[in-house]
C-alpha cells in the first residue's frame, strides 16, 4: 500500500473512531487516536503486551490499563477483531486491524515439541468457505454477518 493511501486510511479510521466516541458519549482523547494509528501501522497480529512495549519504545506515555480499555472500545467500534489462537502467553488474546480487511481465516502453526508456542500464523481466504456459508444460511434461514475459522497444527518434518 502506498503512503498516500495509508494516510487516507488512517484519516478514515480516525473519523470512524471520532463518530463512535461521540455516539457513545465517550471522551475524545488523543491517546486513543495514537493507539489506533499504531495498530493500523502494524502488519501483523498483536497482543496488549506487544502494543504496550511498542508504545513505550516510542516514548508514548500510556498505561497498560488505558490500552486494555481502548482495545475494548476499538472492538465495539469494529476497528479491530479479537482472536483466541490457543497460545500460552500472559495475555492470551491476539488482535488485528479489521476495518479495511475482508473476512479471512487462520492457520495457526505451533512450534514442534512446544506447549502451544506459535511459530507462524497464516491468513488465507478460500472461496469454498463462502459457499459453505451460503449453504448454512439457506439451510437455517439466517444471514451470517461474520465467521471465524481456525486450523491448528505443526509443520511436517
Amino acid at each position: 500500500m502506498d503512503t498516500l493511501q495509508k494516510e487516507k486510511n488512517i484519516t478514515l479510521i480516525k473519523d470512524v473512531l471520532r463518530n463512535y466516541l461521540l455516539e457513545k458519549g465517550f471522551r475524545n482523547t488523543p491517546e486513543r487516536y495514537t493507539i489506533l494509528e499504531e495498530i493500523y501501522n502494524m502488519e501483523h497480529h498483536f497482543n496488549v503486551d506487544d502494543l504496550y512495549l511498542l508504545m513505550m519504545q516510542k516514548k508514548y506515555h500510556v498505561s497498560k490499563a488505558t490500552i486494555y480499555n481502548t482495545i475494548e472500545i476499538f472492538l465495539d467500534a469494529g476497528l479491530i477483531r479479537k482472536h483466541q489462537f490457543g497460545e500460552k502467553t500472559l495475555t492470551s488474546s491476539s488482535y488485528e486491524k479489521s476495518y479495511f480487511d475482508k473476512q479471512h481465516d487462520h492457520l495457526v502453526i505451533y512450534k514442534k515439541d512446544s506447549d502451544k508456542e506459535i511459530e507462524e500464523i497464516i491468513e488465507f481466504c478460500d472461496p469454498r468457505i463462502q459457499g459453505i456459508k451460503e449453504a448454512i444460511e439457506g439451510a437455517f434461514g439466517v444471514k451470517i454477518d461474520s465467521h471465524s475459522l481456525y486450523f491448528y497444527g505443526t509443520k511436517n518434518d
